[in-house]
């Protein structure tokens, strides 16, 4: 039971980040490894990932998975102890070894993670009575274990190493200690290292660098900001994470034998913490070997992605903050950041707002990170996705990007004035329509911003439903029609909505159109009529003959394709106006059945929309997957009852249909 007190103080917390603005939750994805890294999947959405740490694109990479497997499989997973327990085994030995070997230190000490790695580092190395100088824009884990070593803290303004210098002058602790990002996280700019060693060599302070977001994706040989500057083996204690470039997990320390040896007595955070399972290390062991012989590669991809995008960011007009593959839109305010980091989401990019705490008042940002498996595609899109957020932000609906979005049509905005000119044009030989990239959005349910409302005011509304029929063209037909109560005589009807279907013939060809939904039963006379005035007047019976076996249907300029759903899927039965048989002679000719294949879009599901295809047990997954994750089962479980009720409709309006037929 909790405490009253307890419970009002967390309703008043809760309370204030709702009037702030400043609620998070935790959202499930999948992330799609197979598909470079870069893909995750949102409840049935699948979105570019320009939020990932995956600088160099390897947390996908199988090889890493495989070294995992196949370490967990011969010693298992936990190590049951601490390392100076019984935690430390000869595949973690291995891991600093060649650790020390990449980053070019004497040594190397692995933590659980890189967060670990910053407190147990300060806290090790700082007592109370010493002082500490810490960026202002440092990671919230340096700024942790600053507070965690009992140290006075001093915070200098970011990269302005001559406050640096004042305020280091003035310190009188009895050992005083530097710490900075190499590269900021948010912002994407670089500390001056070499500024800072020689700021520390006549201060007698003590400088520790977290390379985290540089190692092994700058440098020559990978080992981050300070082989950048020509200054690597200068640093004395570098932290750094296996989580980013790396595509692993887990955090280490690379440094002299003296100061290791200090940590493995003195830090308590990895004195006390169980080891990093050894099938961890293992895969550490095989990213270090990747990036070590395929690095320089690696890199180069990185750096060629990260200017090709900057240069068309810079040339749209963007403020852009850094120079490397951190990139930073300043948007000014939260509101505007989470407006914008939504308005991404629907076009099809994560791109995650930074807001307060994680950066200053004022200064929320759109933050971008760019992965050497993006490929030249995905950067286009967000450029154009990111111009259309602006303009969105703004309250600007007619620049060029919203013109040419607002003049491609859907088939919610089309009318029957615009479908009569679309099908002219068809019959005149013009081209299709071109698509709308950013107007399939997957989740209906989203909220549709004010801005953006005008565009979607036009939407049709009805029963729902859209129907195709296979005529003898190459394409489907989508055949136009008004309200049941509206509807004209079936002769009528057919004269006035089906210009586009005339008498078979060989070089006869059909232009697909899309139309807003209609009733099923007008649309369903409409082609029963239709149907009757294609078909052919029914010839006088052949006399019979015996029986032979049936010949191979010979498909003729009247055949009429049907897409069954009752057939096998990727199959496409055809019902033939004419058959020939060797024995009997043309036979009677067959008036052709149509049957009618339904996109169904329940407006009464909850959930998000999709299309049926035709086949049982479609799923939105790119790939099997196992139901045992409760997200993946509702979203396979929600599309299998959407693609039932889909063909139960479907089918009853065929049978319907068939009875009249045959009626």
């Amino acid at each position: 039971m909790i405490p009253q007190a307890w419970q009002q103080y967390f309703a008043h917390q809760q309370q204030e980040r709702t009037q702030h603005q400043q609620v998070r939750k935790l959202r499930n994805m999948r992330h799609m490894g197979h598909m470079g890294g870069m893909r995750v999947q949102v409840g049935s959405r699948e979105l570019v990932n320009f939020s990932s740490n995956d600088y160099l694109g390897l947390a996908g990479d199988l090889r890493i998975a495989e070294a995992a497997a196949s370490a967990a499989g011969r010693y298992g997973w936990g190590t049951g102890a601490s390392r100076l327990v019984c935690g430390t085994s000869m595949l973690h030995q291995k891991l600093e070894t060649e650790l020390a070997r990449f980053r070019g230190t004497e040594a190397a000490l692995v933590f659980g993670s890189g967060y670990v790695a910053n407190l147990g580092v300060l806290s090790a190395l700082l007592d109370k009575g010493d002082v500490v100088l810490s960026d202002a824009m440092n990671h919230a884990s340096i700024v942790a274990g600053c507070k965690l070593s009992g140290a006075e803290v001093r915070i200098f303004d970011h990269r302005n190493y001559d406050d640096l210098e004042r305020r280091i002058a003035t310190a009188a602790g009895r050992k005083k200690l530097v710490v900075t990002d190499s590269l900021f996280s948010i912002d994407g700019d670089l500390a001056e290292i070499p500024r800072l060693l020689k700021i520390c060599d006549r201060n007698g302070a003590l400088l520790v660098v977290d390379d985290a977001h540089a190692n092994g994706c700058m440098g020559k040989k990978g080992r981050g900001v300070a082989e950048m500057q020509a200054v690597a083996t200068q640093v004395p204690v570098t932290v750094g994470t296996f989580s980013k470039a790396l595509g692993s997990y887990g955090g280490f320390v690379a440094c002299s034998e003296q100061v290791r040896e200090h940590l493995v007595n003195h830090s308590r955070p990895f004195i006390y913490t169980t080891s990093l399972p050894v099938a961890l290390a293992a895969a550490n062991i095989e990213a270090l070997r990747i990036v070590r012989e395929e690095g320089e590669t690696l890199r180069q991809k990185l750096a060629q992605q990260t200017r090709l995008l900057r240069t068309k960011l810079e040339a749209a007009d963007f403020k852009l903050t850094g120079h490397h593959h951190i990139i930073g839109l300043r948007v000014g305010d939260s509101d505007r950041a989470l407006f914008m980091g939504e308005e991404m989401e629907r076009q099809g990019l994560l791109v995650y707002p930074m807001r307060w705490p994680t950066v200053p008042h004022g200064h929320d940002t759109l933050r971008m990170s760019v992965s050497a498996a993006h490929t030249d595609d995905d950067l286009y899109r967000l450029v154009q996705a990111l111009k259309i957020a602006r303009d969105h932000c703004a309250g600007r609906t007619t620049t060029a990007v919203s013109k040419r979005e607002a003049k491609r049509p859907t088939h919610q905005s089309l009318d029957a004035a615009d479908l009569a000119d679309l099908m002219e044009a068809g019959d005149a030989g013009a081209p299709a329509p071109e698509s709308n990239l950013f107007d399939d959005h997957g989740d209906l349910s989203a909220p549709i911003s004010a801005v953006d409302s005008a565009r979607h005011s036009t939407a049709s509304s009805g029963s729902g439903e859209m129907l195709a029929v296979s005529t003898s063209g190459p394409g489907d037909t989508m055949i136009p029609s008004g309200p049941a109560s509206a509807a004209p005589a079936p002769a009528e009807q057919a004269a006035a909505a089906v210009p586009a279907l005339p008498a078979p013939s060989a070089d006869a060809t059909a232009q697909p159109i899309v139309v807003a939904p209609a009733p099923v039963e007008a649309v369903a006379a409409t082609l029963l009529s239709a149907a009757a005035e294609v078909a052919p007047e029914p010839a006088q019976p052949a006399p019979e003959a015996a029986p032979t076996a049936p010949a191979p249907a010979v498909a003729t300029p009247a055949e009429v394709p049907v897409s069954g759903l009752d057939s096998p899927a990727g199959t496409s039965p055809a019902v033939s106006a004419s058959e020939t048989s060797p024995a009997t002679g043309p036979a009677a000719p067959v008036t052709p059945v149509v049957e009618l294949t339904a996109t169904v879009l329940d407006a009464d599901d909850d959930g998000d929309e999709t299309q049926h295809r035709g086949g049982s047990g479609d799923t939105l997954a790119p790939e099997h997957v196992e139901l045992a994750d409760p997200v993946i089962a509702d979203i396979e479980g929600g599309t299998r009852r959407r693609d039932k009720k889909a063909k139960r409709r479907t089918r009853a309006l065929t049978r319907t249909i068939k009875k009249q037929r045959h009626g």
